[in-house]
Formats: C-alpha cells, sequence, structure tokens
C-alpha cells in the first residue's frame, strides 16, 4: 500500500511539473496568429507571376508557406539545411534531398533524388533547381522606410535602391531622395526628386525636399521656383490635407516654407522679398523669433531702429545668433567693419549697444525734464517774494552808495 501511493505521488508530481513545461505549438496562439497576419501581409517572397502562395522566413529557418486562402501549407521547407522527403509510391517509397536558399532576391529549391549510402542519403545522380518565390513589390520600400524611422540612412539609401531596381516604384525614388538629402548628398538627392516629380508633378514634398537640397547648394533661384511651385499647391489644401501631409512627413517643415524662401530671396538680393516672406512667416507663427532675427539682418543697413528692435524680440524668442554670416570673415585691413565691430561682437551686440544709448539719453532727457519741472514749481511758489527780495537788495545798495557819497 505504500509502494501504491509513493507511486501514485511520484505521478502527480511528474504530471504537476509537465504542465510547467513550454510547448511550443501551443504556448501562444495569438503569437502564432500574428505571425500568420505579418505573413500575408509583408511576405519575405511571392511566386511570380500568379503570386499563388506566399512564403515568409522564420527567425530558425523555417519557411512558413500561405496559400490565397490564407491557410498555412504543410512543406518541408527550411533555409540553408538539407531536409529528407519521403513520398509513399504504391508498396514503396522515394526519397528526395531538398535544400532552400536566397539568389539575387529569389527563393530557390534544390531537389535530387536520394540513395541511402551507409547511414545517409546523398543525392543519386543531378538535382534540380525551381524557382519558388520572388521579392514581392514594396518588399525594401518597407524596409527602407522602417530605417529611416531608425534614422539608419545608410541602410535606407541602400533599401530604397534595391526597391528601384525591382519595381520603379516613383515613391522609393523620393524616400532615396530623402535619404540621400540626410546624408548631405544635395545633388543625388535633387536628381532623385526630379525622377519621381517627372511621374507626380504635384507632389508638395518633393518639392519641398528638393528646394531644401537647392539651398544647401546655393541654387537660391531653384529653391524659390520650387517654394513658389510647393505654396501654390499648399494654399488649394483644406485643413484635412494638410494634417493628413503633415503626419506622413517624417521630418515635417511645412510650417516654415515661407521662412525659407525668404531666406533664399534674401540671399538672391531680393531684400523687399524677402521682408515680405519673413513678415508672412511671423504672421504664420508670432513666436518664430528666427523670423524676427532674420528680418531685422535683412533691414540692419536700411532701418537701424527697426532692425535692432526685430533682431532682440527674435533673441527674447530663443533665435540663434546668425549675424556673423552678415559680416562674413573680417578682413585684415581697416575697414568701416573694423571701426563698428570689436574681434568678437556681433550685430546683436552692437544692437545691445544702441539699446543701451537709448536708455541712457532717454534717462538723461527725462531727468532734465523732472528738473525744469521742479524749477517752475518753485518759480511758482515764490513768484511774491522776488519783488521783495529784489527791493530789499536794491535798498540796501542805494543806502551804501548814499553812505559812500556823505564822505
Amino acid at each position: 500500500m505504500k509502494k501504491e501511493i509513493t507511486k501514485n505521488t511520484s505521478l502527480v508530481l511528474l504530471t504537476s511539473l509537465y504542465c510547467f513545461l513550454p510547448a511550443p505549438s501551443l504556448a501562444n496562439p495569438s503569437e502564432a496568429y500574428k505571425e500568420k497576419a505579418d505573413c500575408i501581409d509583408s511576405p519575405d517572397f511571392v511566386t511570380p507571376k500568379e503570386k499563388t502562395f506566399k512564403y515568409c522566413l522564420k527567425s530558425n529557418g523555417v519557411i512558413n508557406k500561405i496559400n490565397e486562402e490564407g491557410e498555412l501549407v504543410e512543406e518541408k521547407a527550411q533555409l540553408n539545411k538539407t531536409l529528407e522527403d519521403k513520398v509513399r509510391k504504391g508498396f514503396g517509397s522515394t526519397t528526395s534531398l531538398l535544400e532552400y536558399k536566397i539568389e539575387e532576391d529569389e527563393l530557390v529549391q534544390y531537389k535530387c533524388t536520394a540513395k541511402k549510402v551507409g547511414s545517409k542519403y546523398e543525392c543519386d545522380g543531378s538535382g534540380e533547381r525551381s524557382l519558388k518565390g520572388v521579392r514581392p513589390d514594396g518588399y525594401y520600400l518597407e524596409k527602407g522606410l522602417k530605417d529611416i524611422e531608425d534614422e539608419k540612412w545608410n541602410a535606407a539609401l541602400e533599401n530604397f535602391t534595391s526597391e528601384i531596381e525591382l519595381s520603379k516604384d516613383k515613391d522609393a525614388y523620393y524616400q532615396r531622395a530623402f535619404a540621400k538629402f540626410m546624408l548631405e548628398d544635395y545633388l543625388g538627392s535633387i536628381k532623385d526628386a526630379n525622377t519621381h516629380l517627372k511621374s507626380d508633378k504635384n507632389n508638395i514634398k518633393a518639392y519641398n525636399l528638393r528646394s531644401m537640397a537647392k539651398y544647401q547648394i546655393n541654387d537660391h533661384k531653384g529653391a524659390i521656383k520650387d517654394l513658389n511651385k510647393l505654396i501654390v499647391l499648399w494654399e488649394k489644401l483644406d485643413e484635412s490635407e494638410r494634417s493628413e501631409l503633415e503626419i506622413k512627413e517624417i521630418n515635417p517643415v511645412f510650417d516654415k516654407f515661407y521662412y525659407r524662401r525668404a531666406l533664399s530671396k534674401s540671399e538672391a538680393g531680393d531684400q523687399r522679398g524677402a521682408v515680405k516672406d519673413f513678415d508672412q512667416a511671423i504672421e504664420n507663427n508670432p513666436l518664430h523669433g528666427q523670423a524676427y532675427f532674420q528680418k531685422g539682418l535683412e533691414n540692419y543697413w536700411s532701418d537701424r531702429d527697426s532692425a535692432c528692435s526685430d533682431i532682440l524680440q527674435g533673441m527674447t524668442l530663443g533665435a540663434s545668433d546668425t549675424s556673423s554670416n552678415l559680416i562674413k570673415e573680417r578682413a585684415d585691413s581697416d575697414s568701416f567693419l573694423d571701426e563698428l565691430f570689436d574681434q568678437d561682437k556681433t550685430l546683436v551686440d552692437a544692437c545691445e549697444d544702441s539699446s543701451d544709448e537709448k536708455i541712457q539719453k532717454n534717462k538723461g532727457n527725462y531727468d532734465f525734464e523732472q528738473l525744469m519741472n521742479k524749477s517752475y514749481e518753485l518759480l511758482i511758489k515764490y513768484i511774491l517774494l522776488v519783488p521783495i527780495f529784489l527791493i530789499v537788495i536794491i535798498s540796501l545798495v542805494i543806502k551804501y552808495n548814499g553812505k559812500d557819497d556823505d564822505e
């Protein structure tokens, strides 16, 4: 009886332990469902032309195969691993060796009839190569977009290039232009944006990107032309369309195109146009400190007081001091700039000095005005005493003058 209890107890313990052991096929059904859904939406390969089946690679090399109905099709397939495939034929069976490989973006199956040599199977004669899957359109585009989210610009560039070679996708040209811009390949960015705009002439994001690239290579007339087109297209959009466009844009700068056009107009020598665009940028965003600052720089040599007011306003709103760009490099020889600026002085310092001078001047004027007011009040208060005081003085003078005559 004791032995039976002990035996039953051991069985219960083993059963309990088994319950805690992981069961890969049943452990997480929701994860298995998600894995299949991801494969349906974003397969690694699809069958050529008809695209009857979709193939997805798991991290362990296993290849899942899904049919058009979204059902998992059982098939022995594992990447870079030789598998035995036994097929019954009547009373006998044949064995084949299978191996799957990825070659030049194609999923390829190698198969041969096998014979047993010792304890292992080997190919009996030559094998056959069959194409099982090709990359679906958009495969590399999707990977590239993920790289952009992770700011992996070189990887994104490679994936967009692969997508262009695979499908000539027009969006891949725009995305590659963006990746090239972030890698400071501005000429390459402009070239890809040109290609994209040939097939999509009203793409605001492409004009926006190309204008930024042109600004970087000092093609300010080209940047202005792109921004002119962009603004015309932008004004036609309603609020929902603008919002959608901004959400999709990875690096949103659509609230700054008036400001950027003003910068290009400034570089191109169009002062009036630059000031007008800076004013528009400020109207769109009254807290745009840099727009105030740059507008001040634009007017510095024509209206010093107004310019300094804008420059100092911009600084209070967090603008960066870019006034050194106006002066460029100092010449070794004496010049009017040397007289205006000390070695480390900027236009901001000059404006602050000018502001301090105004404060001191205004303070002096105020003090003088207060003194005059006090004097006037004293004069009014004691005006009746003045004649008496004068009479006393005159009397004393006459008195002493008379004494001198008597003597």
